[in-house]
């Protein structure tokens, strides 16, 4: 149980830091084409809704992107390990 616990909070961890690092650079990278910081509250009545929309769909495509692919790359690395240590390492953190 230990070993597994370890994973997924590993899994977590990258991620949270996969999407944190994406909106960093969705924010960024508006900034840079609109001229502008991204609109924090589309519900404010003087931002555009061509503006909400369009900062609401790209950074939402961009961190659940980011989301599965952390979520892969751990999956994956959690499997790598896990075949690379012999079993009788392994006995003591079985459940």
């Amino acid at each position: 149980m230990k070993r597994k616990m370890l994973w997924s909070m590993a899994g977590y961890t990258a991620v949270i830091g996969a999407s944190l690092l994406t909106r960093h650079t969705a924010r960024e990278a508006y900034r840079k084409t609109a001229g502008a910081a991204p609109p924090e509250n589309p519900g404010r009545r003087d931002t555009h809704w061509r503006e909400a929309l369009a900062w609401g769909m790209a950074s939402g495509a961009l961190v659940g992107m980011a989301r599965v692919v952390g979520n892969r790359l751990g999956d994956e690395e959690r499997r790598r390990g896990e075949r690379r240590r012999p079993r009788r390492a392994l006995e003591h953190l079985k459940d």
